[in-house]
């Protein structure tokens, strides 16, 4: 009896020895696999940054260009690019493109050019004086 008490005795010792290792190595995992989300995080947010650092460059890059004598000159070509905004007096022209009728040909839709330049035509239509 005394033999199956001391048996006993060692086996829930090393079983208890056991249940504490695996504890530890599972614990161990744990930290392991979170170490290295956390390593994947760091290298994710270090290439955003480095990506930021480029447009910031960039975006200094065409500031300092703009300073100055080209500040003005950015400006009037943003405003009437993207907002269509106009000078006081200025006429706009607005063209309207009428698709081609399925029928026609091209030939004869092609205006054929008359014997003044295309631009001279256009200060006609703007009534605008001839140099």
């Amino acid at each position: 009896m005394l033999w199956i008490g001391s048996w006993l005795r060692t086996a829930v010792l090393v079983a208890l020895g056991f249940a504490i290792a695996l504890y530890f190595v599972v614990a161990f995992g744990q930290q392991a696999w979170r170490a290295r989300q956390l390593e994947m995080q760091v290298a994710e947010r270090r290439a955003a940054l480095a990506r930021l650092v480029t447009e910031r460059d960039t975006l200094a890059s065409q500031l300092a260009d703009l300073q100055g004598e080209n500040d003005r000159a950015y400006v009037e070509r943003t405003a009437r690019r993207e907002l269509n905004l106009t000078y006081p007096g200025e006429t706009v022209l607005f063209v309207q493109w009428e698709p081609a009728s399925p029928g026609a040909s091209p030939a004869l839709s092609t205006p054929t050019p008359g014997p003044e330049p295309n631009w001279e035509r256009w200060l006609e239509v703007l009534r605008l004086p001839r140099p």
